[in-house]
């Protein structure tokens, strides 16, 4: 009986574990300038203001249809939906959002991603 509950752990583990895809988030902070996506955390220097916005977006590792993004940390404010959310960002500070994935096939994955910028002071 111990075989079988231990063999029956070991494959609802396995399971549980396979069921996590790696995703990614970009960002970029928002400039009077052509801005760019980069992976995992971003930085600009936004000359006198004191606030900006920052863009975070997942980028599908998995290659799969997504279904829904669950925001949280610094993108809280855009809740649940999108892969896409735009935040108001202060300087001199560092803001990380993080994502749970939801994809259609009922598997999913968790990214992140920082931002900041400095006003130049």
């Amino acid at each position: 009986m111990k075989k079988l509950l231990t063999a029956g752990l070991l494959v609802a583990s396995s399971f549980a574990t396979s069921q996590a895809y790696a995703a990614a988030m970009e960002c970029y902070v928002d400039t009077p300038a052509y801005d760019h996506f980069t992976t995992g955390q971003c930085f600009a220097m936004v000359w006198g203001e004191n606030r900006a916005t920052a863009v975070f977006r997942i980028k599908d590792a998995a290659s799969k249809p997504i279904s829904s993004v669950i925001w949280d940390g610094a993108a809280k404010s855009c809740g649940t939906g999108g892969s896409s959310c735009a935040v108001t960002i202060y300087s001199f500070r560092q803001y990380t959002a993080t994502a749970t994935v939801l994809y259609q096939d009922g598997t999913w994955g968790s990214a992140s991603a920082t931002a900041s910028f400095e006003d130049g002071r």
